[in-house]
């Protein structure tokens, strides 16, 4: 019986097959450039055999096998479909060529960004999934599907062809620069919609027409005799094409939300980029620049053909030129320290900011995103932060970009559930958005990257697929790896500047703040102003030495007659060391008080576990060890003391307390600074410091009671005992220092990661903001003051009369572990930061030293008392841990509530009376 037909001429006016409009359309989209290279693929085995090639020339060959054995089962499926169609009509050679050609196009461009490259190798498994089993009916109903109406069978099936063609060319728009217009102004009337959408709201639709393909092929090819049901799907099909075609949304609450869905997705891939703050140093370096300093720079040669050079289109798309010219495309400025570099870098953002839309060096203003390394910064380190600020920077500038809308859409699809982008996914989100868009990256101080080998090599492997212009800053010093250095052809530019460009800035400045405080009477009666005319020769082309001598000049320390003596003898002070010599014997007149602060501040700087913001800062330099804090210890006008006290070289900006320069904390902790009483040189005397500080506080100022309001227990059944102590176990194994989840100042990542365990509760961090800090980092301070510790002298001249000067955490520490209450506030501190305490690595270290003190003395005694009170308390933290470890993470309050025979039975841990307010036992 011969298969029943429906007549659709009225359904489907041109019922021509949509091949030929395809192809067109694949000619007119792709770039001169990929037309040339385009790959006419006769059959799918010649198409895998090259994807095979070109995965075991690159990096990450075998993600990118596994992309493409998912396209290989694609193409296994859809290979079948032009079988299908050699039963109505013999499938012309150019079909099968432009469709696994645009294909395999897709791959080589995606090969270079597998992170985009893997999703969408998923979307084409489930395309693959999606399709109806072409081979099967084949094999089983050819010559059933003989009977079939040519025209008609041939006109819906050519829709899957196009529709996936398109699928293409859209993947092909994201890769490319430039495509957006050819979009615009190429597409055929199939492919062209009234109302854009990203990516996945387009595959949705894709998904649809394929499942709507899907019913009425197996319908047509079950051979049912029910007409009217193959009739429905066929219209169905029709109308769905037709619909997602030609649809037009008029509803403007409709396009809004979307527009809101879209921001949403913006922030949900910024916040997976994980991007920290990145604008202050550019901010500050704002603030602190002259209207008319560095001016000079913007008319070098180098910096004026690096700019200005056109941003070729034909040459963004051509990965081999790319790879030829990218040295070209790199720029070197290289001076000094003090030069001024990091103003400087201000100053080239801002020109490129502001002269992008008249450069007129390309289709698309270029964009301009920047990056600033800064050793004593906090996430300002590390090549992790730079790519992920100048990732974050991009998707921000590009939000409503559709190619960026597309590639944040494919990120966000299927997502893993990592919460942080890893560094090869940023590079990936950076590579492909500076082959999107025409960009500038200025990135200031690379030589204090913590691993500037491993930056350069990142960008280098950035420039070869992307034409991004690339500024870096630095010091001389940098090594440039040898794949930059085409010394034939004069690249890598390297601009070095030195004191003659900029010492009209300099001249100006000096003069301009020197004889405005000789109006003020800083110098008192009889000035020769003649003098002033002359510092700012002394600079050596150091804008920093000149800034530092104004401070220096300023200091109340300094009477009119010292302050006109230092201009007169202004050549002892020439370079930065004798100016720091010189700044810290004033800050050595000054009387204790000021002079402790000052070492206090140059000590958190230096060596604190993470970065401490003013409001932490503060209450650290107000405690005493020993002594309860009060409030007469905090320093008024805090932010403003802080430079004065510090005589210029500490400075208090955008919420955060810093070094003025990175050769300021060099000095400090340099041998030559040793005599000068402000050294940190002795690296383990600091952390000795700190941690007496923190100890301090935790046994005098923090409440002797529960940090919260108790709760009571409630078991939970499904919380096995094994798994606390596994869950604990993970949480403190890994430190490399006291045992605890520590984190080296180097480790941004790790600061990341604490950070965010620590940021679980904030309730009382009001009242108490250096709480976080203490508890959490004392072990770590007294754990670096141990482990690297210089031995005592046992020379009996070389006596002290404080026992205690080489162990101050001693005394604070052995009053601390008497406070049974103080030290279940810390503890039930540690468990709400989510880190649990663990001192067992403290213990041996302590037992070590014990043999340099004899056991008679004051701290002889001291120490081992100590010992075995630390031994006693660290034996009860792991009992903790492992037998209460989810109990506790649960519910820390649970630490003051043990039960109270075991309390007046000598427990360990205090048991609070809720209703009166103390510890139970102590009501008297």
């Amino acid at each position: 019986m011969s298969p029943p037909t429906v007549d659709i001429a009225m359904e489907d006016p041109s019922p021509a097959p949509l091949f030929e409009e395809a192809i067109e359309t694949i000619q007119s989209t792709l770039s001169e450039e990929e037309r040339r290279v385009f790959s006419h693929y006769a059959d799918t085995a010649s198409m895998l055999e090259d994807m095979r090639s070109l995965c075991s020339s690159q990096k990450e060959h075998q993600r990118l096998l596994n992309c493409s054995r998912k396209i290989g089962l694609f193409s296994h499926v859809f290979a079948a479909f032009f079988d299908t169609i050699s039963i109505y009509a013999q499938p012309r050679p150019d079909w099968l060529c432009w469709f696994w050609g645009s294909i395999g196009l897709v791959f080589k461009l995606g090969s270079n960004y597998v992170l985009f490259l893997e999703k969408i190798a998923d979307m084409f498994e489930s395309i693959a999934h999606a399709l109806p089993q072409y081979q099967q009916f084949h094999d089983s109903c050819r010559r059933q599907f003989q009977e079939v109406r040519h025209d008609q069978m041939i006109t819906l099936m050519s829709y899957v062809y196009a529709d996936i063609i398109q699928f293409c060319l859209e993947l092909y728009h994201m890769f490319s620069r430039g495509s957006q217009g050819a979009q615009s102004r190429h597409r055929a009337e199939f492919l062209t919609t009234v109302l854009w959408r990203p990516l996945d709201a387009r595959f949705a639709q894709l998904q649809l027409r394929l499942a709507k393909h899907k019913q009425w092929f197996e319908t047509e090819m079950g051979m049912y005799e029910n007409i009217e049901l193959l009739a429905q799907h066929r219209k169905e099909l029709l109308d769905v094409q037709h619909l997602l075609k030609t649809h037009s949304e008029a509803n403007g609450e409709v396009e809004a939300g979307r527009m809101l869905r879209r921001s949403k997705r913006v922030d949900r891939v910024r916040t997976w980029l994980w991007s920290n703050e990145y604008r202050d140093v550019y901010e500050q370096s704002v603030r602190q620049r002259d209207p008319n300093s560095c001016s000079w720079f913007l008319s070098t040669p180098e910096y004026c053909k690096w700019k200005n050079a056109p941003f070729d289109e034909r040459v963004g798309n051509d990965l081999d030129a790319l790879r030829a010219s990218w040295p070209d495309r790199v720029l070197f400025i290289q001076a000094q320290p003090g030069f001024g570099k990091t103003v400087l870098s201000g100053q080239i953002v801002d020109d490129l900011s502001t002269e992008a839309e008249d450069l007129n060096i390309s289709d698309e203003p270029p964009s301009t995103v920047f990056f600033h390394f800064n050793s004593i910064r906090p996430n300002c380190t590390s090549f992790h932060d730079a790519f992920r600020a100048l990732a974050d920077q991009l998707v921000q500038t590009h939000r409503h970009n559709r190619p960026t809308l597309d590639a944040l859409a494919l990120l966000m699809r299927s997502a893993s559930g990592q919460q942080k982008a890893s560094t090869d996914d940023v590079v990936a989100v950076l590579a492909l958005l500076l082959r999107q868009h025409p960009t500038f990256l200025v990135i200031d101080g690379v030589d204090e990257c913590c691993d500037t080998e491993m930056f350069l090599t990142l960008i280098q492997e950035i420039c070869r697929i992307s034409d991004c212009r690339v500024l870096l800053l630095s010091r001389p010093n940098i090594t440039i790896p040898l794949e930059y250095q085409r010394w034939a052809s004069g690249a890598p530019h390297v601009v070095l500047i030195n004191e003659s460009h900029n010492a009209a800035d300099i001249d100006t400045y000096v003069n301009t703040n020197l004889n405005q405080m000789a109006d003020q009477g800083f110098f008192g009666i009889g000035l020769d102003r003649t003098l002033i005319t002359q510092i700012g020769r002394r600079s050596k082309g150091m804008f920093l030495w000149a800034n530092l001598l104004i401070k220096y000049l300023q200091s109340p320390g300094l009477s009119p007659n010292e302050r006109r003596t230092t201009l007169e003898e202004v050549s002892l002070l020439e370079g930065l060391e004798p100016l720091y010599r010189g700044i810290l014997r004033v800050l050595g007149q000054r009387y204790g008080k000021e002079k402790a602060i000052s070492v206090d501040i140059f000590r958190w700087l230096s060596l604190s576990i993470k970065p401490l913001n003013t409001a932490t800062l503060h209450t650290a330099l107000a405690i005493t060890p020993g002594q309860p804090t009060t409030e007469d210890q905090y320093l008024l006008h805090f932010t403003q003391s802080v430079s004065r006290l510090t005589c210029g070289l500490v400075e208090v900006a955008d919420g955060s307390v810093s070094f003025i320069h990175r050769s300021v904390k060099e000095y400090l902790q340099s041998p030559e600074c040793q005599e000068l009483g402000f050294s940190l040189y002795d690296e383990s005397a600091v952390h000795a410091h700190l941690a007496a500080r923190c100890i301090s506080y935790l046994a005098n100022d923090v409440p002797k009671r529960p940090l919260q309001r108790l709760e009571p227990y409630t078991p939970s059944a499904s919380i096995a005992i094994s798994s606390g102590i596994s869950f604990c176990t993970s949480r403190t194994s890994r430190s490399a220092d006291s045992g605890y989840k520590s984190m080296p100042t180097s480790d941004t990542e790790g600061l990341v990661e604490m950070d965010r365990a620590s940021q679980t509760t904030t309730t009382f961090d009001f009242n108490l903001p250096f709480l976080r800090y203490a508890a959490l980092c004392w072990p770590v301070h007294l754990y670096r003051a141990l482990v690297n510790r210089v031995p005592r002298c046992t020379s009996p001249t070389l006596s002290s009369t404080d026992p205690f000067s080489n162990t101050p955490w001693l005394p604070a520490l052995s009053h601390f572990l008497t406070e049974r209450a103080a030290v279940t506030t810390w503890v039930e501190a540690s468990w709400r930061y989510s880190l649990p305490p663990n001192l067992s690595r403290l213990v041996p270290l302590l037992i070590n030293i014990k043999s340099e003190i004899p056991p008679a003395t004051i701290e002889g005694r001291e120490l081992r008392w100590v010992v075995h009170g630390l031994r006693q308390l660290s034996d009860a933290l792991n009992e903790l841990r492992g037998d209460y470890g989810f109990t506790l993470r649960d519910n820390p309050s649970l630490v003051w509530q043990w039960n109270i025979q075991a309390a007046t039975e000598g427990g360990f841990w205090p048991v609070w009376d809720e209703r009166k307010g103390c510890v139970h036992g102590l009501e008297t």
